[in-house]
């Protein structure tokens, strides 16, 4: 798992009222919706954090494990530029990226973090993997304990 994070600092525009949210984030612009709504629910203190989830290596997906690093490279410097493209906010903001099946992996991580929210794009085409989002979306629905809000 790797972790990335972005800075803190004042901004009284921030009006939310969730104190921890989970954006599935893999740079399509259902994604980059799901992630507008979130920062307009995130808390002026809250912690708003993106997700990333990339196929395993053993994956029949990857011919090679160049392959994979490529496509785990791809998901970092996706998370790592939208935190910079985030800006300085008081409320947290920090990546992650996992690997394996992408809604098991977010449900996985909304419960071990313990958050308020999941928020996900209805659909669109992934950068990061095979996955299209709106399968993912449909599995996190069906499956996840916490609530779940799907952005159009």
């Amino acid at each position: 798992m790797m972790v990335l994070c972005g800075e803190k600092q004042k901004n009284k525009n921030i009006r939310g009222y969730m104190k921890k949210i989970l954006v599935g984030f893999d740079g399509s612009e259902g994604a980059e919706q799901a992630l507008n709504k979130a920062i307009m629910m995130i808390d002026e203190y809250g912690e708003l954090i993106l997700i990333a989830v990339v196929p395993t290596p053993s994956d029949e997906l990857f011919v090679d494990l160049d392959a994979y690093k490529n496509l785990k490279k791809r998901a970092e410097t996706i998370i790592s530029d939208t935190i910079k493209d985030i800006g300085v906010h008081d409320f947290t903001i920090t990546g992650v990226v996992e690997e394996g099946d992408a809604a098991a992996i977010i449900i996985d991580v909304a419960n071990r973090l313990q958050v308020e929210l999941i928020v996900l794009g209805s659909k669109g085409a992934s950068e990061i993997g095979r996955y299209p989002i709106g399968s993912v979306a449909n599995k996190v629905v069906q499956y996840a304990a916490k609530p779940v809000m799907l952005v159009r």
